[in-house]
């Protein structure tokens, strides 16, 4: 080979070389941006992709997971301001924001409570509260339906989409309690439902409405009676079964669906939260989880966070991650906690449970006398109640009603509140003839009103001279 043909063979491969490397370069990059801007799924192409869908990081393996926010987005808390209920007109409406929690446990949660709608010429407005307050009361002055609006906000400012609970002064929403989850263990076994602590607000008769919404693939599976508090159905597979129950009142209303499921698979555990209390500021407040359970037997982790305390609080949460974690109130005001508890794959809703605490300096005996009284509710067994969840319903009441009386808020109203809304729920073994449980009552027998309704009479009677001197 000639030095010519020699020079211009290594000026052909130095050029082909040349150009591979630069057109290949640029044919990529193209490829890629077209790529990206194509595909709806891609970070890079919708900015808004992270906080619309905060879980993509883990549904979808082709997202971009070079971006931090979309590992750390901020879920929204969850509102909650209890169930819909019925008052007197004159009297006051007590409503309970405490079961609100937020997913990624960013606390305390900040409240703002609204009233959006209320009967023409009303002039009903809330009683005065802080934004670290979870409950709200106000009086209903007219007949007919307020409808108020809670949104909580977390620690971070992200906001909770609204709740809405409606208090009416004729007919309130009956609730629907469809039992407890439970194991299948084979298949072939009868399951029996029960939907027996369903009640009504109002004390309405109620009538029940059971569907099964999901159950195995090939199963045959029918409810026995769909109407009756306690139907049967035959789990002919292994598998997971969903039932929803409905109840509604003699008057047509009809309650939120409330589920149960029977599984022979894993069934999340139940968190229980223990009782409200009212105690003095620099007690020692024990918390108590132990009545939380896991239907499988398996063993359970805790995790507890105080979701609001008085502002100003330096207050921490002693053994966060144990069954019986304790506190000690600095500030009189009103310590909310959630417990969440793990069995090792699922874990449970939150359970809530509220501590008032009260300045030793301010106790008089209209205090003493609801103090005792709670001691009494927190004494009775959960088949005293005609729903266990009305224990804490009950205690909160009171609760409420000792905030308002210490922040000077009380009149004619809250005297109605004891009489009708608190004492109402016991004292059919009292006032009844026979001498036998009503059914607006929700304390169910007559040696258990004796245990709390002498105290709650007391608070009247102490109260009315209260008023009586002003």
């Amino acid at each position: 080979m000639n030095k010519a043909v020699f020079n211009l063979l290594v000026s052909s491969l130095l050029l082909i070389f040349l150009i591979g490397c630069g057109g290949g370069g640029s044919s990529d990059s193209g490829t890629n941006a077209t790529s990206n801007t194509s595909n709806p799924g891609s970070n890079t192409s919708n900015p808004d992709q992270v906080t619309s869908n905060p879980d993509q990081d883990t549904s979808n393996p082709g997202s971009n997971t070079s971006n931090p926010d979309q590992v750390t987005s901020n879920l929204a808390p969850v509102a909650d301001a209890g169930a819909d209920q019925t008052v007197n007109v004159g009297n006051l409406a007590i409503l309970d924001g405490t079961g609100s929690y937020d997913p990624d446990e960013n606390y305390p949660l900040t409240y703002e409570w609204q009233i959006i709608s209320n009967p023409s010429e009303s002039t009903a407005v809330s009683s005065v509260s802080d934004s670290s307050d979870p409950t709200f009361t106000f009086t209903a002055d007219l007949p007919g339906e307020y409808s108020i609006q809670l949104v909580v906000t977390d620690d971070l400012g992200m906001e909770s989409e609204p709740y809405i609970v409606v208090v009416s002064t004729s007919n309130s929403m009956p609730v629907a309690d469809a039992g407890p989850n439970q194991v299948l263990a084979n298949e072939g076994i009868t399951v029996e439902l029960d939907g027996s602590q369903s009640f009504d607000p109002d004390g309405d008769p109620i009538t029940y409405a059971w569907i099964i919404t999901s159950k195995p693939p090939l199963s045959s599976a029918a409810l026995t009676d769909p109407t009756a508090v306690n139907p049967t159905f035959v789990a002919d597979l292994l598998g997971t079964y969903v039932i929803d129950l409905f109840v509604t009142d003699d008057l047509g209303l009809e309650s939120f669906p409330d589920e149960v499921v029977v599984s022979s698979e894993n069934v999340k555990p139940v968190a229980d939260a223990g009782v409200n209390q009212l105690v003095l500021v620099g007690d020692t407040v024990n918390l108590d989880g132990s009545g939380s359970y896991d239907v499988n037997l398996d063993p359970l982790t805790y995790s507890w966070n105080m979701t609001s305390k008085p502002k100003g609080s330096l207050t921490v949460l002693i053994g966060a991650e144990t069954e019986y974690p304790d506190f000690e109130p600095d500030i009189q005001g009103i310590y909310t906690l959630n417990l969440v508890v793990n069995d090792g794959l699922l874990e449970s809703d939150p359970s809530n449970v509220t501590i008032f605490a009260i300045d030793a300096t301010n106790l008089d005996d209209f205090i003493r006398a609801l103090m005792d009284a709670v001691l009494a509710i927190n004494g009775l067994d959960a088949s005293d109640f005609n729903n266990e969840n009305n224990r804490n319903a009950l205690t909160i009441k009171i609760i409420v009603v000792l905030k308002n009386y210490l922040q000077d808020g009380y009149d004619e109203s809250v005297l109605d509140k004891l009489r009708d809304d608190i004492a109402g729920k016991m004292d059919g073994c009292v006032l009844g003839d026979p001498s036998v449980p009503d059914q607006n009552d929700w304390i169910m027998n007559c040696p258990a009103q004796a245990e709390v309704y002498p105290h709650i009479e007391l608070a009247i009677s102490t109260f009315e001279d209260i008023l009586n001197t002003q």
